[in-house]
């Protein structure tokens, strides 16, 4: 079995939180810094081949980039791994833009770590990382708190997308790590916005890669693959072709997709016989006062 996210199923999960990240931060979790400007790859060409790429890494609205990575074992060796990640970002980054960029190093704690060392000194080098323990949050109440809003139908608010998307980490018992993981996406399954959705199951992979089950990971990288993802790059593939498109006239269009519209057909499928685009469908939509079309 694979170990860890695979480099495409990365680029898809990169993809979807790159688009959803953007102006959240992680106070929610306790960290005192500016919101998340950009979402950057963790790729790093001088980290070695044989070391665990950096969970996340972003770039924040004052400019300093935060280095995130998630552990749930105590160790030494891990600050060594950081200024692994360190060096690449200061290298990476430099050579692209040529601009100084701070750096904070985040370490997040699973839910069965309540102390660590924050500091490193060996000398000339001292590395000070910022700590989140969660094992001050308490998976239950967590839990029940997302449970109540979703089944109220509720908006989420973004502290409450970070939180969803860090709730299996709280767990405290390492065997049970795995069935709130579960537990957790089948209830963002729930989450009516398609794209919060997404993005919350998404950035629960990323974050639990070090401690999910790889045979339960990749069925769920299959759901979003077919259910989710496909579908988003289906409709963009559609659009861009549809953009050009000019074989029918505007009122042929307009009428076919009031038909389909009315018949409650698939949104993707209007697109597709109609050669509208998918924001002229919802404007049709709209007009006509119906329901959401899938």
């Amino acid at each position: 079995m694979p170990q860890g996210i695979t480099h495409d199923n990365k680029d898809v999960l990169l993809k979807v939180l790159s688009q959803n990240y953007k102006s959240k931060s992680f106070e929610a979790l306790g960290l005192k810094l500016p919101k998340i400007k950009e979402v950057l790859p963790t790729q790093l060409p001088s980290v070695s081949a044989t070391e665990v790429r950096a969970d996340n890494i972003f770039l924040l609205e004052d400019g300093r980039i935060l280095i995130v990575d998630y552990e749930s074992k105590v160790k030494e060796s891990n600050f060594i791994k950081y200024l692994g990640y360190i060096h690449g970002v200061l290298k990476q980054y430099h050579k692209q833009d040529k601009e100084k960029h701070d750096i904070t190093m985040a370490v997040v704690y699973t839910g069965d770590i309540k102390t660590a060392p924050a500091k490193l000194d060996i000398g000339s080098v001292q590395l000070t990382v910022e700590q989140v323990f969660l094992s001050n949050f308490d998976a239950n109440d967590l839990y029940g708190k997302l449970s109540v809003k979703i089944e109220a139908g509720e908006p989420l608010a973004d502290d409450d997308i970070i939180k969803f998307i860090f709730l299996p980490l709280t767990e405290s018992r390492p065997t049970k790590k795995q069935g709130l993981i579960e537990k957790t996406i089948d209830l963002a399954k729930k989450v009516p916005d398609d794209e919060i959705q997404l993005f919350i199951i998404a950035g629960i992979l990323v974050a639990t890669d070090k401690f999910i089950d790889r045979g339960y990971s990749n069925m769920v990288k299959e759901w979003i693959r077919l259910t989710k993802v496909a579908r988003l790059f289906e409709e963009e593939k559609i659009e861009a072709v549809n953009e050009t498109a000019n074989r029918v006239s505007k009122e042929i269009k307009t009428t076919l997709a009031k038909e389909m519209l009315a018949d409650g057909e698939d949104i993707v499928k209007i697109m597709k016989y109609s050669k509208l685009t998918k924001k002229e469908i919802l404007n049709i939509q709209s007009e006509l006062k119906l329901p959401v079309a899938n």
